[in-house]
């Protein structure tokens, strides 16, 4: 079996295969410029394959000398553009010193259509047939070409470039990148440069296999590309489960809150209001389109407007609590007084979200504590009339009531609570028991 065909011809279609596979990636995200740019290098490392095999199949000096002159433009595009894909990819690297790299592997292509036969020998003298995997190639006998070294040193040049960037890439702390990236970069180059140069100069006779080292180079470099590419499948697909997630989490809150008794509200980072539950759509009588935004305080008193904005306000700056009262407009056009309780909003990683809010009619109690104050007012003014001191107890809560006179006559405070232990504690010691014996026959006389 013809080993060195197989070989070479085996490499060079799978570069061929993985420079369509990054095009193709290229061409759906042209974002993607470095797939576009390894697409670039894996078609010349194959057109370097098959230029060797024409160096180990060619038949006269002259076959040869042309061969490795054509073989100086696919390494020229193969350094440019691993000295492109090192910038766009590990986003490290000298720029000037990229500039000088691609610089002088021009000029050095310039020499070598200027200088015959190439800029590798002066002059081919013979052909010699070695035995190689097994079968007969190619190798030239023949005088060095001290123009070579241009070349040579443009090499030199790329392997510092790429150290320099390993090392920014490292300190970066992309370590698995450095490595993957720039230490292959520096391990295929450095073998395939100095076989190159080895073998050019004549110390050894072999054939050139200088693509096989750049074509393990297109593997590593693949490898790289296709795990980014996985990875950011792998984050994709977890963005639409997380996403899908959540909105079967809103999904539920939005059931949650439109079945609870009390209005509720949402807003963001904005102070913008996101959300309005159903029973405050029902309250109001608007649509979501009205309420969202700053539309809600359509529906505040006017009075009370400035006031509820304040403290909404200064609440959300201090990202603390608060509890506020106004009066919120009925979709039949009465204001009812509501209270209104907000707490902020945070996330999963303990980011500030926004606030949201739970709002209860408040209206008739509040009805109900002005009667109550009123009664007691009215009471508290007849027995300071008639001289008397007027008093109640809630039995069921066990409070009692005084007037601020009255209070202060038993030595009461005004903030103190009332119970009837504590209102028997002014009676004489040797009347207490009487007096409890008369509430309690009064209790049962009631029942």
């Amino acid at each position: 079996m013809n080993w060195v065909t197989v070989i070479w011809s085996m490499g060079s279609g799978a570069c061929l295969t993985l420079a369509l596979m990054h095009v193709v990636v290229w061409w759906k995200d042209r974002a993607a410029r470095a797939n576009l740019v390894f697409s670039v290098m894996a078609i010349a490392v194959a057109a370097f394959a098959a230029l060797e095999l024409a160096l180990m199949r060619a038949e006269t000096p002259e076959q040869f000398g042309i061969a490795v002159r054509w073989v100086h433009v696919p390494v020229w595009f193969i350094i440019a553009s691993l000295v492109i894909f090192v910038r766009l990819y590990l986003r490290a690297g000298r720029q000037w010193l990229a500039w000088v790299v691609v610089g002088l592997r021009t000029l050095s292509l310039i020499l070598n259509f200027i200088l015959s036969p190439n800029i590798n020998y002066r002059q081919i003298t013979a052909l010699r047939h070695v035995s190689f995997l097994g079968e007969s190639v190619s190798v030239a006998t023949g005088v060095s070409n001290p123009w070579m070294l241009v070349a040579q040193l443009s090499l030199l040049l790329l392997v510092i470039f790429v150290t320099d960037a390993t090392i920014t890439v490292w300190r970066r702390g992309d370590r698995r990148r450095a490595l993957m990236v720039g230490g292959s970069i520096l391990l295929f180059t450095i073998a395939g440069t100095a076989e190159g140069v080895i073998i050019t100069w004549g110390i050894i006779s072999t054939p050139l296999t200088a693509s096989l080292f750049f074509q393990g180079l297109v593997a590593a470099m693949a490898y790289e590309l296709s795990y980014d590419v996985l990875r950011a499948a792998r984050l994709a697909h977890r963005l639409q489960a997380s996403e899908a997630g959540l909105r079967e989490s809103e999904e539920r809150f939005r059931i949650v809150a439109d079945a609870a008794p009390v209005l509720i509200w949402m807003s963001g980072t904005d102070k913008l209001c996101t959300f309005f539950n159903k029973p405050w759509m029902e309250f109001t009588g608007r649509t979501i389109e009205q309420e969202m935004g700053n539309g809600w305080a359509e529906s505040v008193h006017p009075d009370d407007l400035q006031r509820c904005l304040k403290v909404y306000t200064d609440a959300f700056d201090g990202r603390k609590p608060f509890v506020m009262q106004y009066r919120l407009r009925r979709k039949d056009g009465e204001y009812r007084w509501i209270s209104d309780t907000g707490v902020p909003r945070y996330d999963a990683q303990k980011n500030f979200t926004g606030y949201i809010g739970s709002c209860m009619d408040i209206t008739e109690l509040l009805s109900k504590d002005e009667a109550l104050h009123d009664s007691q007012e009215r009471m508290s003014l007849a027995a300071e009339a008639a001289g008397l001191v007027a008093w109640t107890w809630d039995i069921r809560r066990d409070e009692v009531w005084l007037s601020d006179k009255d209070r202060a006559f038993f030595g009461f405070s005004q903030s103190e609570k009332l119970n009837s232990e504590r209102v028997r504690s002014v009676v004489h010691s040797e009347d207490r028991q009487f007096v409890r014996q008369l509430a309690e026959n009064s209790l049962l006389n009631t029942g």
